[in-house]
């Protein structure tokens, strides 16, 4: 029996910025279908197996109980909580992404 999926407001609203994006300013509504799918997609394949996901410590000095898998160019940030999991943040993997998660004023001097 796998894990029960919670997505944060902040994440939802993450998707949505991301399928505006790439639907309205890039003028791609196929292409953000696509994208919005595919993330939500490699959450679900997380609920049998939430381990295979990646500690974010092993991209960065902060230690953490985040985890997270890729898609797409983007960072889904997870949480495991007993049967739970949590969905965060759904980031650029090119944005300063440590800024945004834990208020640093410059997360670049984190990364590995």
């Amino acid at each position: 029996m796998g894990v029960e999926v919670l997505y944060s407001p902040a994440a939802l609203r993450d998707l949505d910025a991301i399928w505006e994006w790439i639907a309205i300013e890039k003028e791609e509504p196929g292409g953000a279908d696509r994208v919005i799918a595919d993330i939500l997609e490699r959450v679900d394949a997380l609920v049998d197996f939430p381990l295979s996901s990646t500690p974010l410590d092993v991209r960065c000095s902060i230690r953490s109980d985040w985890r997270f898998v890729e898609s797409h160019g983007y960072l889904v940030f997870v949480r495991l909580c007993e049967d739970r999991l949590f969905v965060d943040r759904v980031l650029s993997g090119k944005s300063d992404y440590l800024r945004r998660l834990f208020g640093v004023e410059d997360g670049k001097r984190y990364y590995r």
